[in-house]
Order: structure tokens, then sequence, then C-alpha cells
């Protein structure tokens, strides 16, 4: 593994790759810079700032505001280090100004920016510069130093977070999500579509209750109309945005939190909020049900004889009371009798709900990760958990853990295998504060590998341990999981089966599978990247400290940074040779060397010295 200096940016979620991988982009202060990944140089460099008042007026078009105008050059062109790289800026994109506008400080010119991202063939860039009054979209094009489309809100506002601004499934428009969720703005960035199209009342911002389609041709997106206590779930044809389907959720769906469409385009997965109940329910695009999951609900609804009497639901006026109190006692005390093998798993959820969901690559399968620590996989034949796996329960299993000081011992320039050690090195699940929001708890991220054999997932409760299950039937290299966690159905043959349990020193912040082969990488919060290998890589290196019987191996990769760094975020390119790795101040770029990923790597490259593997210099 290859890295490059560590370059400066506003915050951890500042720098993205381009989707042809060609390059990177940050946002530093008001400036946008475009990077070239094979040589890190500095491609273009634009300065966004919102234009004065006086310029504005000379500038300001002359049909009414909201309409598609052939973009003017702005009064204060951006700035660029380097020469052009591309043809002359497009022509027809066009400007989109806020009715009411008041007078720019220089100090809100001076904000930073955020939403940046790139456009889906990578021609183009946006990003964001949120005022006090009027924010300001900024649309740049990477073949020109100019500002080809500026977009002000006025009143409305941006949503928070930072997918509030973000492209269109094609490259010629934008989808800009108001504060308050008053609505979802597509902006055209072409002269085809002159006016933009409004998507009304989005029950949430962003960052949930919206999905694409696998092929980007459909959008779905939960809404609630004003005086309306039912949830609807609105599908748009992305290629002019028109309503496809409108379908009313039922009542008992009372707080739809979670819409995730899955990969094979046939089902929509909606989860109910945490704050009601543990539910998902399957429904088709076009609104028919299919499915649900709602666990023990004869335990959550108590039977119908027991609440009414034998005479067609006629109370008796005599001694009714005594007869419904003994009706009830007797129905606790045999419901009690039958649950008691299942109560450790009844315990979990009744009164907790979802907190992540994820499709397998295909859709076949559906993860769902509780609250509870506890992670379901359904299946889509008939919606029910193939199996439960507990994330909390002690495993008797090898546990791959990291050497404690090797960051400090190597001056962060070496590469450590992992130690196996025995099960009762894991550390114990962190007890929650529940007098406090969020509380440390339930299963924060699952990651299905690219071709859905592999899961990691890991647990708020055991912030420092990595659980990665396998789904191949023909595997016999990983662990299978016990009996006292994990309860799978008989009549589905495929089960997960436990590949490993790894323990970090640090809190683990990310994880990221390569995106065509079995690799997961993961950062904590140390100067440190982690790669985990489904088979390992090198033999012939095999660690005298870690069962030969484990197929699966993991490595530690020092980052050599003259800074204080701790990653928070990974991304991978989409070839898979090289990966993002971000902190809160400054970014860098980690190549995979060819003979690395092919598990080449010769022994005479390396001086072992007390467990742990030292570059030569």
């Amino acid at each position: 593994m290859d890295f490059t200096p560590l370059y400066p940016h506003s915050s951890s979620s500042s720098s993205t790759i381009s989707p042809d991988g060609q390059y990177v982009l940050t946002s530093v202060g008001d400036r946008l810079v475009l990077r070239s990944t094979s040589s890190m140089q500095v491609v273009r460099s634009w300065r966004c700032q919102q234009p004065s008042e006086s310029s504005r007026n000379e500038n300001q078009p002359t049909k009414p505001a909201l309409t598609s105008q052939v973009a003017k050059k702005p009064a204060h062109p951006s700035r660029t280090v380097s020469n052009p790289i591309g043809p002359n800026p497009r022509a027809g994109i066009p400007s989109f100004r806020a009715t009411t506008v008041t007078a720019a400080t220089e100090e809100r010119r001076l904000s930073r920016l955020t939403c940046i991202s790139f456009s889906p063939n990578s021609e183009c860039v946006v990003a964001l510069s949120r005022q006090a009054t009027t924010s300001v979209i900024y649309v740049h094009s990477i073949h020109s130093n100019d500002l080809v489309a500026c977009i002000e809100v006025g009143a409305e506002g941006v949503a928070a977070g930072e997918k509030a601004v973000r492209w269109g499934p094609g490259n010629d428009c934008l989808m800009v999500w108001s504060d308050w969720g008053l609505r979802i703005t597509i902006w055209p960035l072409t002269s085809t579509q002159p006016q933009p199209v409004q998507l009304h009342h989005p029950k949430h911002g962003p960052h949930l209750g919206s999905t694409f389609s696998s092929d980007s041709h459909y959008f779905a997106l939960i809404c609630r109309q004003p005086g309306q206590t039912r949830d609807q779930v609105a599908i748009y044809d992305t290629l002019g945005w028109a309503c496809v389907s409108l379908f009313e959720l039922p009542a008992d769906l009372v707080d739809v939190a979670h819409i995730r469409w899955s990969p094979c385009g046939r089902y929509l997965a909606l989860v109910e909020s945490a704050l009601f109940n543990y539910r998902v329910e399957i429904r088709t695009p076009t609104g028919v049900k299919v499915g649900e999951y709602l666990p023990f609900k004869n335990l959550i609804d108590p039977p119908a004889s027991t609440t009414h009497s034998s005479d067609h639901g006629r109370p008796d006026r005599h001694g009714s009371g005594r007869t419904q109190s003994t009706l009830n006692e007797k129905w606790s005390k045999s419901e009690k009798a039958d649950v008691t093998d299942d109560r450790s798993i009844i315990d979990g959820y009744v009164g907790l709900g979802i907190r992540q969901v994820k499709w397998r690559p295909g859709g076949e399968y559906l993860a769902i990760g509780g609250w509870d620590g506890r992670m379901r996989i359904l299946n889509d034949l008939t919606w029910t958990p193939i199996c439960e796996i507990d994330l909390n329960a002690r495993l008797s299993t090898q546990i791959l853990s990291e050497p404690l000081g090797w960051i400090e011992r190597t001056r962060a320039h070496g590469i450590i295998p992992f130690d196996s050690t025995s099960p009762a090195t894991l550390t114990a699940p962190l007890v929650p504060d529940f007098t406090k929001p969020n509380p440390t708890m339930g299963v924060r991220e699952m990651e299905w590998s690219s071709d859905g054999e592999l899961i990691g997932c890991r647990n708020d409760a055991m912030p420092t341990t990595l659980y990665v299950f396998s789904f191949r039937s023909t595997n016999a290299g990983p662990v299978s999981i016990s009996s006292g966690s994990v309860f799978a159905t008989s009549t589905v043959p495929l089960k997960p089966r436990l590949a490993s349990i790894v323990q970090f020193e640090q809190p683990i912040k990310s994880i990221a599978w390569h995106p065509t082969q079995s690799i997961l990488a993961i950062v904590c919060a140390n100067s440190a990247l982690y790669l985990w290998y489904a088979s390992r890589p090198e033999p012939s290196l095999e660690s005298s400290t870690q069962s030969s019987r484990s197929a699966e191996w993991i490595e530690g990769i020092g980052i050599p940074a003259k800074v204080p760094f701790a990653p928070v975020l990974i991304s991978w390119i989409q070839n898979g040779a090289a990966l993002l790795i971000t902190d809160k101040t400054a970014f860098c770029l980690g190549f995979i060397v060819p003979d690395e990923l092919l598990g080449d790597r010769s022994e005479g490259s390396r001086i072992h010295e007390e467990g742990f593997s030292i570059p030569e210099y």
C-alpha cells in the first residue's frame, strides 16, 4: 500500500472522488480544488463568491425569475492555477435567482462550501454556500474556469445535511431539498426543460424517505399531504419527473421512516419508525403488498378470546372484572410457559425498532439491523428470517486481535498481521445510558460485498469489534455460528456462517468493501488502514501467532503522516485501484500495489522483528 501526502480540506465530507475515478474534488473554505488522482496535482481551482449587489443588478435577466436563461459571464470570474484541459465552457446553462435578494456582506461570501459532488458523467461539479438569507448553489465544468450555472435559494432555504443538493440521474438537473420539508425542486441545467419541477410535501429530509431504482429510471418518495394522517409513496419517472404511481399506506404503518428499493427493482422495503414498532413491509412499486415482518405479534396484541366474553362480544354484567382478570392471568401464565425457551430473543426487540436495512446485491435477501443489537436476514420467498444473529453474544471461536502499540513501535510505517486469540479476550458490550439521547446500542452499519457473499457489520455496543459473515454455500473455511446466537430455519438451505471476529484497539469509524474483490477496508480512530481478506494473500509469510486453520486474514498498515491523522471515512475508487481516506481536516489517497492485490508479495521485501513487519529503507 502506498499513500499520498496529506492535503487540507474543510471537513470529513468535503472530499469526493469522480465516478470515473480520475479526479478528486475538495473544498477549502470558499474554494473548490480539483486534483488528478494519478498525480494529485491541482488541475483546476474555483473560488465561489456571491456577486455583489451592483453586478447582480447589471446581470439581472429581463424575463421573470425562475426561468431558464443562458448563463452570462459572472462579474467575478473563477480563478485557476493551471491551464484549461478541455474545450470551451458549455453554453445554454441557466442561472436561477431568488425573487427577493439582499446585499451579501463580505463575511457571508467567505462561508464554507458543502454538498460538493460530481455529475454522473464526471464533467461538472456542484457546491452549496449556506448563508443567512440566500443560499447559493454553484455549478462548474471541469473544462472551464468560469461559473456556468448559479442557483440562489431565498426564503425557503436549503435543508441541512450533505445530501441536500445532489445530481439527478442524468447530467442535466439538480435536486434541492428545501428547508422545513416544503418541497424538492428539480432545477434544469439545459434549455430542454425551461421550468423547474417541484415535488411537494416530502416527509423526510434528504437522508431519509427517498430512494432511486437500481437503473435510476424511477424515484420513490415518502410524502404526507397537509391535513392527512397517512403516509403516501409517490413514484416519479426521472425522465420528465411525472408521477407514475401514487398509493396510500395502511393505518397500521403509523410513521414510515425508511424506504429502500431492491437492486432487482421489484420491491420497496418500508420501515416503521423505531418509536412505534419493529416492522418492515415489502411492496411493489405499484403498491401491492407482498410481505411483511413483524416478529412476535401475538405477544404484543393479546388474543381476542382473552378480552371478550363468550357471548359474542357482549360483556358479562356479573363479575366481569374478575373473569377478565382471571382469563388474562391464565393467558399470561400459558404464554410464559410456551416462550420460556425463547425468552432471550423476545426480550431483545419487544419495544425496540429497526435502525438499519440493507438489500443484498441481487435483492434475494434483506438484512435488518435493530436497536437491540441483532441482525436478521429475510428471504424474498416467504419474507421470514433465515437467521437471527445476536451481535452482543459471546461466541466460542477464535478472535483476530490487533497488537497493542504497533503504530508507535513502527512509527506508522509498519505492516502487521493480527494475532489469533481466545474468545475470552473479546470486550464486553457497553451498558447504554438511557438518560441521554442516541444511546450506544444497536447495529450501526451493515455492508454487503460486491458479490453478496460476505457482509460486514458492527454494533455500537461493541465499538471496537467487527463481524464478518459468509453466505458461501460451498466454503468450508468459516466457522459455523453457534446455536446460542443464531436461530435459523431448516427450510432454507443457505445459512450465513461466521467468517471472522476482529477486535481493534480503537473504535471503528468506517468500513468499505472493494468494488470487485473480497477485501474489506477499515479505519479506526488512529493513523492506520486495515485490510481484511477473505483468503490469506501470502501463505509464505504466515504469522506464528495466527491459527493456520483460519482462511481469513487481516493486516494493519500504518499511514505515514507527519501530523496527527485520525480517519473517519473511506471510499473506494470505482476500479478499486485506490481509496480515499479522510479525517476532519485532511485527506489522502491510498494505492494498492498490484502485487498486494494478487497476493504475490515477496518475503525479501520485509524485515520481521518481534512479530512486526517493517519495510526496508
